[in-house]
């Protein structure tokens, strides 16, 4: 907004006109509210590992240097799901298989090498999810074939999957395949050159400790122990306890899904 200004100069001289900008009201400001702090997401709840039970060892508490890799507790695994028994990553063996698992962890060391873990005793309801997996997603003829098993000595705490490692990396040595490759390639003299030395490595290791090999899986060994029992303990605090656990109902169906 302008208004015009005019002066009237000294002595008669001619009047001035002179043009002033008034100011601009300010226009009135609401109050701003304060805006509340956004808090911190949740912490992510860990899961509870059970203490093994009577009889058992967890294989980390007396196997030094030991790799571990508990593929079932997350979706890396053939069936793409955490598998049930798994909600805490542990491995548990009886005393009598740890021992010797220490074993041959001992005679490979002054090679550089150790013993990289993925599964050690399993859950029965971690077997029947397996064979249900095979049922709906048409694949029953793993478990024909002697891939996957409807009863299996890991049930037990005597069998174990495992790979051989560096020790000064931890990483896994080239066996070929990766683990819990169902199909022939993974048969243990089913490979060449470096990786069929690794496989063989690892089977005379463990096979001079008692364990016996499975030739359709260069990783799968147990030490067949007589009058075992098989188990449902689960490794998550959380899971349903032993006696506890049922199937769900149509996980063996076309469409189920975890």
């Amino acid at each position: 907004m302008f208004f015009v200004l005019i002066t009237l100069g000294c002595g008669g001289e001619t009047p001035t006109v002179a043009t002033v900008a008034q100011a601009e009201p300010v226009a009135s400001v609401e109050p701003v509210e304060p805006v509340a702090p956004i808090p911190p997401p949740p912490e992510e709840k860990m899961p509870t590992l059970r203490p093994p039970p009577p009889g058992f060892v967890a294989l980390l508490d007396v196997i030094p240097n030991l790799g571990l890799e508990i593929r079932y507790h997350t979706e890396n695994n053939f069936t793409g799901a955490p598998v049930p028994g798994y909600a805490a990553p542990g491995a548990w063996l009886l005393v009598e298989a740890a021992e010797a698992l220490a074993r041959v962890q001992a005679s490979l060391a002054p090679e550089g090498l150790g013993l990289y873990v993925y599964d050690a005793y399993r859950p029965a309801r971690g077997t029947k999810a397996f064979v249900a997996w095979a049922a709906r997603t048409g694949q029953i003829h793993l478990v024909d074939g002697g891939y996957i098993a409807r009863r299996s000595g890991h049930n037990q705490g005597d069998t174990i999957d495992l790979s051989l490692c560096t020790l000064s990396t931890g990483q896994p040595v080239d066996m070929g395949t990766d683990w819990d490759l169902l199909d022939a390639r993974s048969h243990t003299k089913n490979a060449t050159g470096e990786a069929l030395k690794n496989r063989l490595r690892l089977r005379d290791a463990m096979s001079a400790q008692g364990f016996h090999p499975y030739s359709k899986e260069w990783w799968h060994f147990s030490m067949d122990l007589p009058g075992l029992k098989h188990r449902d303990v689960p490794y998550g605090a959380e899971e349903l306890d032993e006696g506890a656990w049922s199937p769900p109902p149509g996980w063996d169906q076309p469409g189920w899904t975890p």
